[in-house]
């Protein structure tokens, strides 16, 4: 976790007990607006969320003892005001070992599951019953870089999303048992595999992969991504004054924000250029 609050602004906590230290001052700084809700269990839980930045924010969390006494657990940052990623079905599953709960769409833009940490299970815990209508990704990278974009004609452009949504098209079908669609998937993969072989001999890969999503580690939240670069906005930790890039990434048509130390990233980051990283995949749903 120390890594990843260094992606918004806190890079000079580098210690354990440093760490220990800012969360004890915002805790206690702000323990009269910790928010508490009672679970099914009875277990009654807190969390407490300062706001660091017009986007960003820090939230510590835990539960209650007997007599009132706050323990706290953990802790993550967070990017509030962000646009929706994704329609697709999510389902919510509490971690065995603590009281954190990750979840996970199934979107057939990317062709796999995609596992987040959520940030707001308060909402989910409140209206645990209720259908969650969409989900907004986001991430936090310690370590990035920006690479020049492949230049695609329009016509070419068009051909990419026409293949990508007959892609979706197929995966869904498949879904349901059509082994027709089966077969194109499985014959479209060996067909791209080889052609991807050809390539790689005579060229560079980043000019041959535009875009990736795809798992990094062994942690299940933890992604290696490249995407497009449609926005950016700075902004400035108001406890540490450190700046911290916002990037709007777009990688295998899914958009969702990427936060990010100015400083933790490699070359210019402009519009229309790429991003690469490894980014810790964070999310909210609502409901």
């Amino acid at each position: 976790m120390q890594n990843y609050i260094r992606s918004v602004g806190f890079s000079m906590y580098k210690k354990k007990t440093e760490v220990r230290e800012l969360l004890d001052k915002i805790q206690r700084e702000n323990i009269a607006s910790a928010k508490i809700i009672v679970t099914t269990e009875k277990e009654r839980l807190w969390e407490i969320r300062k706001s660091i930045s017009p986007s960003l924010g820090l939230c510590i969390f835990g539960y209650l003892e007997n007599l009132g006494i706050f323990v706290r657990e953990g802790y993550f940052p967070y990017i509030k005001n962000t646009a929706v990623t994704s329609t697709a079905n999510c389902s919510i599953e509490r971690h065995i070992d603590s009281i954190v709960y990750s979840g996970m769409i199934d979107d057939n833009r990317l062709g796999m599951s995609l596992i987040f940490r959520l940030s707001n299970s308060f909402d989910y815990l409140d209206n645990i019953s209720t259908r969650i209508k969409s989900t907004v990704l986001y991430g936090f990278c310690a370590d990035g870089k920006i690479l020049l974009p492949i230049k695609k004609t329009l016509a070419q452009m068009e051909v990419s999303k026409q293949k990508l949504m007959n892609r979706n098209m197929l995966i869904e079908a498949a879904k349901l048992g059509d082994e027709a669609a089966i077969d194109t998937l499985s014959t479209d993969d060996l067909i791209t595999y080889t052609t991807l072989n050809t390539r790689i001999q005579n060229e560079d890969l980043y000019s041959i992969v535009d875009t990736l999503f795809m798992p990094f580690g062994m942690e299940t939240d933890m992604y290696s991504i490249i995407g497009n670069i449609l926005d950016i906005s700075q902004e400035e930790n108001s406890i540490t004054g450190e700046s911290v890039l916002l990037l709007k990434i777009e990688s295998s048509d899914i958009i969702f924000t990427v936060a990010i130390k100015k400083d933790d990233l490699q070359g210019e980051a402009r519009i229309g250029r790429r991003f690469k990283g490894n980014v810790w995949l964070n999310g909210k749903i609502n409901i």
